[in-house]
This record gives structure tokens, sequence and C-alpha cells, in this order.
């Protein structure tokens, strides 16, 4: 076993207890050898995330990443996506993803896919970290949304539960609106509010995406990148 995914200080060490163990033999590592973008972390939810097939490459018909989530921690908060489908395929651990008012336990091997405009969640459970390959079709804005969350969360732009400030939280409703949809608070009342607060927001300086997240030497330098 190796740590990896740690994050790093201002000299570029890794900082004991930020990462997660990978068996060098095992079927993670095999997939964090075949990633197509850096790994990026979450230090707040202490979650990681990397591209293994990008839009660019698919022709747009799909985009896949690997998810690699905390035990017991809470994952994502329950969303919907406009317009296209998102599955997960178990590589290691256990999950639960909630999804129509239901609760489905996924053990390694298991597939489940989730409809456009479905609200869902997803959790790893038990005792070891969660892993999953996530897949949206056709390919959408994703990674993208990921990134700006994970980079906020380096810069200490989000609070303890991992969520974005009022006017930063806005402008990224606002442009996201046709994309990924938060359920709570509801979108009834996010969506209106964000037209109405989002130029605001953009004035003051917040943006729904940065390019500095975009950027290979942003997470280069923030985060243990895979030596495996």
């Amino acid at each position: 076993m190796v740590t990896t995914g740690r994050c790093l200080d201002d000299d570029g060490q890794p900082i004991e207890g930020s990462g997660f163990e990978v068996d060098v033999e095992g079927p993670v590592a095999e997939r964090l050898r075949q990633r197509t973008t850096p790994l990026l972390s979450n230090p707040v939810t202490e979650d990681w995330t990397v591209g293994l097939e990008t839009a660019t490459e698919t022709g747009g018909e799909y985009e896949t990443g690997l998810g690699i989530f905390r035990a017991n921690g809470e994952g994502p908060p329950p969303h919907y996506h406009v317009g296209y489908e998102e599955s997960f395929e178990v590589i290691r651990g256990e999950f639960v993803v909630e999804m129509e008012g239901e609760s489905h336990h996924l053990s390694r091997g298991d597939e489940i896919s989730v409809p456009p405009e479905t609200a869902h969640s997803l959790e790893a459970v038990g005792d070891s970290i969660g892993v999953a390959l996530t897949t949206v079709r056709p390919a959408a804005q994703t990674f993208t949304v990921v990134s700006t969350q994970f980079g906020l969360a380096h810069d200490g732009k989000l609070d303890e539960d991992g969520s974005p400030g009022f006017f930063q939280g806005m402008a990224m409703a606002a442009a996201l609106a046709d994309d990924t949809v938060f359920t709570s608070p509801p979108p009834a009342v996010t969506k209106p509010l964000a037209k109405v607060v989002a130029p605001i927001a953009n004035a003051l300086g917040y943006e729904a995406t940065y390019s500095k997240y975009e950027r290979d030497a942003f997470w280069e330098r923030n985060v243990e990148q895979p030596s495996l």
C-alpha cells in the first residue's frame, strides 16, 4: 500500500493525514495510471477526483472520471443534472445512492444510472474509502463544477460543510442552472434569486468558474500526484 493525494505545504511537502492509501497492484491504482488530468482534492470534504476520458477525447459523447470518497463522508449534496444522465460503477468500498426517495446499496462491481433531472446523492459507507467510476452522457460541465468546488476548498473559500459563501454560490447557481442544480435550498427559490444576485456577485469579483482551477499547475502545486 502507498499513500497519495496528500495536500502539499508551501514547500511542496506532503501534509500527513491528508491523503488516501492505494494498493499499487489493485484496480484503483490501475485506473489512476490511466488518468488524463491531474488528481484533484477537496481538503474540506476529503474527497478526490481525476479525469479518465474527457469530452475532447470522446467527441462530447460522454466523459468519465474516478471519484474517491472519504469513508462515511457525506459526499456531494443532493442535486440533479439537466439534459444528461450520470452513472456510477463501484471499484472499491460500499456506497449508498439516494434517488427518487429510495436508497440503493452498491458494492464493488455494482452499477447504477441516474436519469436526467433526477435528484440524487452519493455517500461512501463502511470503514474504508469508496471509489467509483463516474460517467456523464453526453459530456457536460461536471468536471468543471467539481474542479471549481475543490479549488475553492484549497483557497479556504468553502465553509466547514464544503459549501461556498452566498455571493459565490449565487454566481455558480446562475451560470450552472442548465447543467447542475442543487436541491437545497429549493431551486424554486435559488433560481430566481440567482438571476438577481449573480450580476452583483460578478461585479464584486465572484465568478462561476476560475481559470486557475483548470490549470494543471494549480493541482500539481497543491496535491500530491500519484506515482504508481
